[in-house]
């Protein structure tokens, strides 16, 4: 897989790879799975809500998941968005993040979709 390609949709193939032990074809296992992680609908359901608390559970899970599987511009937009909530948390500033972490995820899925098989 073209590196520049993943970088673009914001995924560090290479880095990927070198998590699951230099074995493509687990990392690209994961990468589809990705595909059907309910995290993200979770968390814009919870802000959408305006529920602090689910938000920050389901930002919190797919901050992990994506710093795990090398999604590094999502992983770092959600830090960001993840940090907002927690504690008292700011829900307002966390809704504002949102539309940026939406487009991350989404250019994210539609690599996965069109290049991982």
């Amino acid at each position: 897989m073209d590196q520049q390609e993943c970088l673009r949709a914001g995924i560090d193939y290479n880095d990927g790879v070198a998590r699951f032990v230099g074995n493509a074809g687990i990392y690209e296992k994961f990468l589809k799975e990705f595909l059907s992680d309910q995290s993200f609908a979770a968390l814009e359901t919870a802000l959408d809500g305006g529920d602090l608390s689910a938000s920050f559970q389901a930002a919190h899970t797919l901050k992990g998941l994506t710093g795990n599987l090398s999604l590094n511009v999502l992983y770092g937009h959600l830090v960001t968005l993840t940090d907002a909530l927690r504690g008292a948390g700011n829900l307002p500033l966390a809704q504002s993040l949102f539309p940026t972490v939406r487009e991350d995820y989404r250019r994210a899925v539609d690599f996965i979709r069109a290049n991982v098989k």
